[in-house]
């Protein structure tokens, strides 16, 4: 079946068509050397869809299926989805050919051949992305395990209970003082009372019932002797008290002893 190429519609479109195919024919040499100006995928985008609309209001198919997997590909290309290289760029050239030579056959009043299975193929492997498929994917990252690092028991309880126990408490230090006035200490047992001579009184000695350092000093050594003996200590525990320990010791109870003894 021809075409009437007296019937007006026609020959509009073929003057409009004329006019798009030879700005295309420009608009792809430039995109060759601007293959991701903007304004310029826009051009050739709205080139193919007005030749597609034209064509498919008289029915000629082979021409809308052209323009159409044209007109989808430079879609994705303005909107950045895909980017123009040069397997791409020969396509397009080839697909400029194709409509010269239907263009030629609608002027000539035959309706256009189909284009090339290859052509419209290859332009939905462009649409499709399919390329891509196949592809291996990337392994994902595996994070590495989080190493716990093991925290050492503090040794401060420890600490803190050696200096507990070389502390004396108010009970301990009552004792004490009995002791001072003729009481047994706390922790001696009766024969080892008796096996220990009195000790005897020094010369600087005031016959008053006030003590010197050095006696509070040798009672509280006595006393610390006796409580260590009734309990094995720990092996890793160094109860002896420093020198300084006992002088702050001696300040903070010296008061009380004094305040007792008068």
């Amino acid at each position: 079946m021809a075409l009437d190429t007296d019937d007006e519609i026609l020959q509009d479109f073929l003057v409009e068509a004329e006019e798009i195919l030879e700005g295309l024919n420009e608009q792809l040499v430039e995109l060759e050397n601007s293959p991701q100006d903007a304004d310029l995928l826009n051009s050739i985008f709205r080139g193919f869809h007005t030749i597609k609309g034209g064509a498919g209001f008289l029915s000629l198919e082979a021409m809308v299926n052209l323009c159409h997997k044209s007109e989808d590909l430079f879609n994705l290309l303005r909107q950045g989805e895909r980017f123009v290289d040069a397997d791409m760029m020969d396509t397009f050239l080839k697909v400029l050919d194709i409509l010269n030579t239907m263009f030629a056959e609608i002027k000539s009043g035959q309706y256009p051949s189909p284009a090339d299975n290859e052509i419209i193929e290859q332009l939905s492997v462009y649409i499709n992305n399919d390329s891509a498929v196949g592809a291996p994917e990337p392994e994902p990252e595996v994070a590495p395990e989080e190493q716990v690092e093991e925290v050492a028991p503090s040794q401060g309880s420890e600490s803190a209970s050696t200096a507990a126990d070389d502390e004396i408490t108010d009970d301990e230090f009552e004792a004490l003082l009995d002791q001072l006035h003729g009481n047994s200490a706390p922790g001696i047992k009766d024969t080892e009372k008796a096996s220990t001579p009195a000790p005897t009184p020094t010369p600087t000695s005031t016959g008053s019932d006030d003590i010197t350092e050095e006696e509070f000093e040798a009672l509280l050594d006595e006393l610390q002797g006796a409580k260590k003996a009734q309990a094995e200590p720990p092996p890793q525990r160094h109860p002896c008290p420093n020198q300084l320990a006992r002088q702050h010791l001696i300040k903070r109870q010296k008061p009380k002893l004094l305040h007792r003894n008068q």
